[in-house]
């Protein structure tokens, strides 16, 4: 990026909306926000071109005859669906498209004399289409025989282009703000290009699924779309993982996509077996160590400001934290191992969200800096992004404090070493999520991000109580410690259903599609601790209510309260 446009475009200056002047004529093709940087916009040094101004504008509105013409074109469509025949329907078709299509004439010309033209009938359509979401029937089935289609090539019919636009828009308004790992203007500069890789497209799909999911007009596509991007995934793997950092990484981001919809539509145990293929990939392409300072290529990168391809640079890092945080969170809600090892991670945190839409460079801390500091004014600024990938640190080593009690205590025989490590763990986890509940309300945003980082790190407390609770060697003083968390546990439940109630304001299309983990733990605990606070029971049906809110967007069958009242 141009370090001139950089500090052209700062916050330095919100007066005006927009630079005064005309916008150039690329952007104006594009349909994208031009900044009227002279002598070169953005999207022309980027794209390479000549940044072209025309003052001279077309008249407005439609051309003469126009709407005639339209009105004459909808009474003949009228005249198809009344016809009765189909030589009536072919005739009145002929009429309607012949003025602006006229190579149709030969093909209803063959039609009526009965020429050979490959047709598919209605049972044939469905059986192909049905084989091409379950990966089944042969290549031959589904390229055909005459025009066959490749294997990593999406099906163009089923979504048309103005469902495109809107699936685009839903994208940014519903999945975005929990899953932020595009550039928006970057997006769509190589969205509207006419020639895309295989990743792109995939990742496109993979957009477009999650956004059907959670709307109430696409709702109908999203299994369509779903099997069809992992249909070109299967295809892309087998073709080879990619494995440059400094390549596409939309095959990567794809994969985080089909995550969520799976944790969301199919099972949390089919989300983390994708996780895991999503994490390999990532590790395949080194984005763990992007901001290693004793890398050759990043101490290279560092002596080359100027030429930084900052936006890039930052979704990468953010595509690694959104891999890493569902590692995580997906593996907590299962129990079960994680895939990315927090001790190899040198990628610095992701930067705040305005920053990376607006291109602008942030130097964020790494994760052991966020994670040491106590507070203070050394305490750098976390994003809503960033504090949800902090709980996700925080949960992850609070399972692995858990597995690793539950092995302690079968070869702990009376030794008190392995009992005041127990309780040296527990204490610094205590003191750590306390820090970030601070720290959290005081943030003065309301986000599904901010609210889901909230929910979880109360949900932290009633979890590190339970580890209290498992363990068989306590003793006098460890009793009383015990008495003063479940005092804790009662203030954190009393929270986490106020932040359902503010959660409930959003729409519940908003709502972070990881909600039922923390959920799940707080129905849990609620059913079997009703003997501490005796409003439990009316907060464990304040706990189903959102649950079954939730059950509108999501899969009815992947529900937490359904091992609850089992």
């Amino acid at each position: 990026m141009k370090t001139e446009l950089v500090s052209g475009t700062s916050p330095q200056a919100h007066g005006a909306r927009q630079r005064p002047g005309s916008a150039c004529e690329e952007c104006r093709r594009r349909k994208v926000r031009c900044d009227r940087q002279r002598p070169q916009c953005q999207v022309c040094y980027e794209s390479g071109l000549e940044c072209k101004i025309s003052t001279t504008r077309l008249p407005r509105g439609p051309r003469k005859g126009q709407l005639r013409t339209l009105r004459t074109r909808i009474g003949r469509l009228l005249l198809v669906k009344s016809s009765k025949t189909l030589t009536e329907r072919v005739a009145a078709l002929e009429r309607c498209l012949a003025d602006q299509y006229p190579e149709i004439n030969h093909q209803v010309t063959a039609l009526l004399e009965g020429a050979h033209i490959d047709c598919e009938s209605e049972e044939d359509t469905v059986r192909d289409r049905n084989e091409s979401r379950e990966g089944t029937g042969s290549p031959e089935n589904r390229q055909g025989t005459t025009t066959p289609r490749s294997t990593s090539a999406p099906r163009s019919e089923l979504v048309s282009e103005l469902m495109r636009a809107d699936l685009d828009q839903l994208y940014f308004d519903r999945v975005h703000p929990f899953a932020p790992i595009l550039q928006r203007w970057r997006y769509h500069i190589w969205s509207k290009q006419d020639t895309k890789s295989g990743a792109q497209i995939c990742l496109q799909y993979a957009m477009w699924a999650v956004a059907a999911s959670l709307s109430a007009q696409f709702r109908f596509l999203r299994d369509s779309l779903y099997h069809e991007t992992r249909r070109m995934l299967d295809t892309l793997d087998a073709q080879g993982a990619q494995t440059d950092a400094n390549a596409g990484i939309e095959q990567a981001q794809a994969w985080v996509l089909i995550c969520v919809y799976e944790y969301m539509q199919s099972s949390s145990l089919q989300a983390w077996m994708s996780v895991g293929r999503c994490c390999r990939l990532v590790l395949g392409m080194r984005l763990y160590e992007l901001d290693d300072p004793n890398n050759p290529v990043i101490m290279t990168r560092d002596h080359e400001t100027n030429f930084i391809d900052w936006t890039g640079l930052e979704e990468r890092r953010r595509m690694f934290w959104m891999a890493y945080s569902l590692d995580r969170f997906i593996s907590f809600h299962n129990g079960l191992p994680f895939t990315l090892n927090e001790q190899l991670i040198a990628t610095r945190m992701p930067g705040p969200e305005g920053e990376f839409q607006a291109g602008q460079p942030v130097v964020m801390p790494y994760l052991p800096e966020v994670m040491t500091r106590s507070g203070g004014e050394n305490c750098h600024p976390v994003s809503s992004f960033g504090e949800c990938v902090v709980l996700a640190t925080i949960c992850g080593r609070a399972l692995a404090h858990r597995q690793k009690v539950a092995v302690e205590q079968l070869s702990i025989s009376g030794d008190v070493s392995v009992f005041e490590s127990f309780w040296t763990r527990h204490q610094w986890l205590h003191e750590m999520l306390n820090h970030r509940i601070q720290i959290l309300s005081l943030s003065p945003q309301i986000d599904p991000m901010l609210i889901f980082a909230r929910i979880v790190a109360q949900t932290m407390v009633l979890f590190l109580h339970s580890v209290l609770e498992s363990i068989t060697w306590k003793t006098g003083d460890h009793l009383l410690g015990i008495i003063e968390y479940e005092r804790l546990c009662v203030l954190a439940a009393h929270e986490v259903v106020s932040l359902v109630k503010l959660q409930g304001q959003l729409g519940y299309f908003k709502v972070h599609p990881l909600t039922p983990i923390p959920l799940l733990l707080c129905t849990e605990f609620f059913a079997g601790h009703n003997y501490l606070d005796a409003g439990f029971d009316s907060m464990l049906q304040e706990i189903f209510a959102c649950l079954q809110d939730m059950d509108r967007v999501k899969n009815a069958a992947h529900t937490p309260r359904e091992s609850i009242c089992a």
